[in-house]
């Protein structure tokens, strides 16, 4: 049972809510009429329901999966009846911290989320549970670098996560960290998806000039994958593409992710 609503925009017609709630990527909603500046028409004031709320997890708790260094959110697995969800959460940082990196990297991953819904391997119905919260639909699996060991994984996993990448292209956007096997979860039926998408980048705003450099960076994460899991079975031109990208990227003088360079965690 939805208990909460929150506000998201003012629309004209009746007959657009649904759209509207569609775009935005949200399984309910409810439209309400308000008068409006003592004019004949009126306008809707549209909600989404959040599926569960912050006071809900307070009266149930969730259970940690990590704790997160100085600027990182901390990850929880919570239980709403039948279904389980991801909660990524940076209200435990400082304040500082909380109110500046906290809610831009929300809005960012949240935004670049909603862009990609409908993609297989993409977490589904993400909403925002607090200015410092994300929440969206856990994907049961364990992580490709837990997978290798396993010798389980055959280069028809690379096929299908590449086509998931393409797929993002696609809706111009750009994850920019696959080459990190801990964000790329291999599932129960053995298809890939990926996770964290809070490096990401919507490119509607980036000039096109740059555009197809960033979403080389991305097949290229995933043919380094690709060569570590399943040595000698990439063909010519993936392998290519991707020392063409190595080359770009020694000359790159940033390393890794700034936020996340301390080592203690809460």
């Amino acid at each position: 049972m939805y208990c909460q609503y929150r506000r998201i925009l003012y629309d004209t017609q009746l007959d657009n809510c649904a759209a509207v709630a569609a775009a935005v990527s949200v399984r309910d909603y409810i439209c309400q009429s308000i008068p409006w500046c003592g004019q004949a028409h009126e306008r809707y004031l549209i909600f989404i329901m959040m599926p569960f709320t912050p006071e809900d997890i307070k009266n149930n708790p969730p259970r940690t999966l990590a704790r997160g260094r100085w600027a990182n959110a901390d990850l929880s697995l919570y239980e709403n009846g039948p279904e389980t969800w991801v909660i990524k959460d940076f209200s435990p940082c400082k304040a500082a911290v909380r109110y500046s990196v906290g809610i831009f990297m929300v809005r960012r991953e949240l935004r670049a989320l909603k862009r990609l819904q409908g993609i297989p391997g993409i977490a589904a119905e993400p909403f925002r549970l607090s200015p410092f919260a994300l929440a969206y639909r856990f994907i049961p699996g364990i992580t490709l670098k837990e997978a290798r060991r396993s010798g389980s994984v055959t280069p028809d996993f690379f096929l299908q996560l590449e086509d998931i990448v393409q797929r993002m292209h696609a809706r111009n956007c750009v994850h920019l960290d696959i080459r990190y096997m801990r964000n790329i979860l291999v599932t129960p039926e053995g298809t890939p998806a990926i996770l964290d998408f809070q490096s990401g980048l919507i490119l509607d705003c980036i000039p096109r000039m740059f555009h197809g450099m960033l979403k080389a960076i991305d097949l290229s994460g995933v043919y380094k994958c690709w060569q570590r899991v399943c040595p000698g079975t990439m063909d010519a031109e993936r392998a290519a593409l991707f020392e063409a990208v190595q080359k770009k990227r020694s000359l790159w003088i940033f390393k890794g992710y700034p936020l996340g360079t301390r080592t203690s965690r809460r």
